[in-house]
């Protein structure tokens, strides 16, 4: 089958939906798929594994030269991975409408991934407006794709409330790892290890991904802070700081001054996939402390899960997005995004070192079974439930992938 993945961003570009693209692409044609990809023009070499088309793809006069760019590829279907910010300030790119439409009239399917919906009117009343016009772009994205892909259960369940008489086009599809694993011998963990300070004894807790005010990092640091009054911590802050705001990254390094804590926090900046790979498998324990605890929408989540840490992270009220995960069993779980409760957590796991291993080898199973690219890719190409395995390797949890998943009782 000859597929096109159509995405705004793509390797070497940094974001995160690209990268998504990127190893979807690659699966896909692992799994036999003749694969191109349509992304914008960019100033370094692209991947040389996947056939690609660079054209512009910023509005209205760029629909005809899409069109034509992938007319060119002939495909048997086409797989759009959409983030409306990414593609429109305003969170709507009414152009891409038109795009899927003039598809559908030439008889190409579109399978839509939307990695996120519109701004929610409840917690941002003031963008009512702008809300009500993502949504009918969201629509009309629903209207004219044979298939709808979200990373969460609760935007799954959205949208067959929205829109019941679409209902068979949702799929729940959780993000996957984009950071491959590279293998690590224990004598190479030691190497990294003491290359940043770190001696035998001292506890290394690690965050990655992009740096946001709304994920609440400044509670990491104070935890790791909290921490470090009953042992040696170090805190590991992965991820690309220079595409962040400046002024925020500055109130996290005061925030760590202020906490005594500053001598102890590393900030690589941006690292190659490989280097994050062997700093994620030296670390002790992950931590995400973003208040809303959205795992399967966390790529930084997934690759923790992929290298096999234990994972701290937010209990969602609710819980209906983490109904794939067991607190204490394969991840752990603590009540608020608080600098007192994730330092309770850390070190509980720092204190029973056999708890930690057992959570992190769980979760990776857990990622390997239900979350991996290839059960991913097997989702994009329209695999139905009973074409995905159906349990977890310890034979509880349903694989999250069929249309009514964010439906599903647990």
């Amino acid at each position: 089958m000859r597929v096109v993945v159509i995405t705004k961003n793509f390797p070497p570009r940094s974001c995160g939906v690209g990268d998504y693209a990127c190893c979807l692409a690659n699966e896909l044609a692992a799994a036999g798929e003749s694969v191109t990809v349509l992304t914008e023009p960019a100033d370094a070499p692209r991947h040389a594994a996947l056939g690609l088309r660079e054209v512009p793809l910023r509005g209205w006069r760029d629909v005809s030269r899409a069109l034509e760019a992938i007319a060119a590829s002939a495909p048997d279907r086409v797989q759009l991975e959409y983030s409306a910010f990414a593609w429109s300030r305003w969170g709507a790119a009414w152009w891409v409408n038109v795009l899927l439409f003039r598809l559908r009239r030439r008889g190409i399917p579109v399978d839509a991934g939307l990695h996120e919906l519109a701004v929610s009117m409840r917690q941002y009343p003031l963008q009512a407006p702008a809300a009500l016009a993502q949504w009918l772009h969201v629509a009309c994205i629903v209207a004219t794709a044979e298939t709808v892909a979200v990373n969460m259960r609760s935007r799954a369940a959205l949208l067959e409330r929205l829109f019941p008489w679409w209902r068979e086009k949702f799929r729940y599809r959780p993000n996957s790892s984009n950071i491959p694993v590279v293998p690590l011998a224990a004598s190479e963990r030691e190497t990294f290890r003491r290359a940043r300070g770190v001696v035998a004894g001292d506890y290394v807790v690690a965050a990655f991904g992009l740096f946001h005010p709304a994920k609440n990092y400044a509670g990491l640091i104070e935890a790791a802070s909290l921490l470090r009054r009953s042992r040696p911590v170090h805190l590991w802050m992965l991820g690309n700081s220079a595409a962040a705001s400046p002024d925020y990254i500055g109130e996290l390094k005061k925030v760590a001054q202020d906490s005594g804590i500053a001598n102890a926090v590393w900030w690589p900046g941006r690292l190659e996939a490989e280097e994050i790979s062997r700093a994620l498998q030296s670390a002790d324990v992950f931590v995400l402390p973003q208040p809303d605890g959205h795992l399967t929408r966390s790529s930084a989540f997934m690759a923790a899960a992929a290298h096999g840490l234990p994972v701290v992270a937010v209990r969602q009220p609710g819980g209906r997005d983490q109904a794939d995960f067991s607190h204490r069993e394969n991840v752990w779980l603590v009540g608020h995004s608080s600098a007192q409760d994730l330092s309770f957590g850390i070190r509980l796991l720092a204190e029973d070192p056999a708890a930690s291993s057992r959570l992190g080898d769980n979760l990776r199973r857990l990622y390997e079974q239900c979350f991996d690219w290839r059960v991913t890719a097997r989702i994009a190409r329209g695999a139905s439930t009973d074409e995905v395995p159906a349990e977890d390797p310890a034979g509880r949890r349903p694989v999250a992938t069929a249309a009514s998943a964010g439906g599903a009782k647990r």
